[in-house]
């Protein structure tokens, strides 16, 4: 009995919901326009949307406040839609209306009880503005049995700032709509566009100075002001075909001009911000934080929200130090929807530590301007820290003991000491001993001078056996494993064969799949013949110990400068997105050029 009770309830839940779901009412309401000149018609359409029409209305419409605007017509509104497939039935009452002051209006939000339940549509905000020529253009245009009409949905946006722009054709005759061909998009200079795909055009009916018309969009795009001030948006056209006396004839038909004053950015700018106008959101994530020495991590920043998506730059990502960055690839996730340019851009970052440790990303900071709320917003992600098995950075040791030298040199320069045998000569004239005074002091200003030529002389020695420069990928070896005595054992036969075996292997990959694979080996051929060239271990290896040990050998500078730059471009595609920027036919000629003149030279 109970089951057979609740297999009812859920039965009449079912039928319920499905029976809501098809019915789908919707109320709105919609305006011809939102910016005019004094003593034009507008009109507001109040629309009950369903895909039945067996619904009940219990409390009827009242017309909504609107202060300062005239009613000066009223028509009733049916028609048929087809939205992604789908018949939905649109009935209402269009209310034409006529501001004869310039200003400010609303026309408040309309309410309607549908069975049972209350609807409510958003207040419309008008713009009427004093000027009478676009009144004139406008007006001129209406007259016609067909027209072309453009239309901002702001008229004073900030710059960076989303504007919708909707380009409509107007009819008296339906048949007219069907007879459109070749429309052109006027210039869009000053601003940043962006079309909106849209779905299946509707066409729809709308009153025009109490006039009826069919009206469809041909065209709708977001906009960005790119400069503060005065934009005008050139007029748009297509063609109509019209029945004359002599046949078919085409006429051009052009909207009016549109005219945007972009408002400056207000000061105040946070360091962070870099244009983004609009609402966002960031987040920053990693895919690891725990790794060994020379793994990758993969980081990802994500800024999601509405605005000017397309003009986002990313903030910088500061790392712990021997945490190498590489370039960073950007991913576009967003669309442009009738309501505005919505979604995320994600920018992908591979970070590689060099040795272990504890290492830290800093926090991501990120600013934009919000229009609505008029003012900047900085938001600011959690630092991220990195726990990495490996080997320790090694310490600079030369840079340890030149500072502790630099400190007792600052204590007791040669300048010093020259000026307290001075002060001490000086304090025995009244002694009476100033009788060798002028012979005293011109040896110990000989010795001085003499002291002052050593120095220079040893730092410009240590300046010429000191290298500075830091590989891509490597850090700084230890200096005592650098200095040590040079006697690379002789290349055998043996190892000339197993080079020439992996170069053949490294050929094979050009055309591989995984292009991963092809620098990998590359990178290790490259090292390998170095090694063998200067007798380096491979505890010991890195790019700078390297590149030091070549030096020292009396290998030609310009064949250790193409080989640094092979193994850098190597370890750089290994953790690279997209390594297919480099010619690897042309790179897999140059290793082999490479290896053969390190084995030989």
């Amino acid at each position: 009995m109970y089951p057979t009770k609740i297999l009812h309830s859920i039965l009449l839940l079912t039928l319920t919901a499905v029976t809501a779901l098809s019915q789908q009412v919707a109320f709105k309401s919609e305006a011809s326009k939102t910016a005019l000149v004094a003593g034009e018609a507008f009109s507001v359409g109040f629309f009950i949307q369903s895909s039945t029409d067996s619904y009940s209305i219990d409390e009827p419409m009242k017309y909504p406040d609107h202060k300062g605007l005239r009613i000066v017509g009223e028509n009733r509104s049916q028609n048929v839609q087809f939205v992604n497939g789908r018949g939905m039935i649109e009935d209402g009452v269009i209310l034409v209306f006529v501001g004869e002051k310039p200003g400010k209006y609303k026309i408040g939000a309309s309410k309607i009880v549908i069975d049972g339940k209350t609807y409510t549509t958003k207040p419309i905000d008008i713009e009427i503005a004093k000027t009478a020529v676009a009144a004139a253009v406008k007006s001129t245009q209406q007259a016609q049995p067909v027209f072309l009409q453009s239309d901002v949905s702001k008229q004073n946006p900030y710059v960076n700032e989303q504007v919708g722009l909707t380009v409509k054709l107007y009819a008296r005759d339906l048949g007219m709509l069907n007879r459109k061909r070749n429309f052109r998009q006027g210039k869009l200079e000053g601003l940043s566009p962006k079309m909106v795909k849209n779905s299946p055009e509707t066409i729809k009916q709308e009153m025009i100075s109490g006039k009826q018309y069919f009206s469809e969009e041909i065209a709708r795009y977001y906009v960005f002001p790119q400069k503060p001030g005065r934009i005008e948006i050139d007029p748009f056209s297509l063609d109509v075909l019209v029945s004359g006396t002599y046949g078919t004839e085409v006429y051009e038909i052009k909207s009016n001009p549109v005219v945007i004053n972009a408002k400056a950015l207000p000061e105040g700018k946070p360091a962070s911000f870099k244009g983004a106008v609009g609402q966002f959101e960031l987040n920053t994530s990693v895919d690891k934080t725990e790794l060994k020495a020379n793994e990758s991590i993969n980081m990802e920043v994500e800024i999601t929200g509405s605005g000017n998506l397309n003009g986002i730059i990313f903030p910088t990502i500061n790392t712990s130090e021997n945490l190498e960055k590489y370039a960073p690839k950007k991913r576009d996730a967003y669309k442009t929807y009738p309501r505005g340019m919505q979604g995320k851009v994600v920018q992908e970052n591979v970070l590689v530590p060099n040795f272990g440790g504890e290492y830290s990303i800093s926090p991501v900071e990120f600013s934009y301007f919000d229009p609505e709320k008029e003012k900047y917003i900085t938001l600011k992600s959690d630092s991220i820290h990195i726990h990495v098995d490996g080997e320790a950075a090694p310490l600079d040791k030369d840079n340890t003991m030149m500072a502790s030298i630099n400190d007792h040199q600052k204590q007791n320069t040669p300048s010093d000491r020259f000026q307290n045998t001075v002060n001490e000569i000086t304090n025995s004239v009244p002694q009476g001993k100033a009788g060798w005074i002028w012979l005293t002091g011109g040896v110990l200003a000989l010795a001085a001078m003499g002291l002052v030529i050593m120095k220079k002389k040893k730092k410009k020695m240590n300046d010429e056996s000191t290298i500075h420069p830091r590989s891509f990928a490597s850090s700084f070896a230890p200096v005592a494993k650098i200095d040590e005595p040079i006697n690379p054992p002789p290349i055998s036969s043996n190892f000339v064969k197993e080079m020439n075996q992996e170069l053949e292997q490294l050929k094979l990959l050009v055309h591989a799949v995984e292009q991963r694979d092809f620098f990998q080996l590359q990178e290790q051929i490259l090292g390998e013949a170095v090694m063998k060239k200067t007798g380096i271990d491979l505890a010991n290896f890195t790019v700078y110990t390297a590149v030091h040990r070549l030096k020292v050998i009396g290998c030609n500078p310009s064949l250790i400068d193409e080989w640094q730059d092979l193994i850098n471009k190597a370890k750089h595609a290994k953790y690279a997105f997209d390594p297919t920027q480099q010619d690897l036919q042309a790179t897999y000629l140059r290793t082999q050029k490479m290896v053969s003149e390190i084995i030989h030279g």
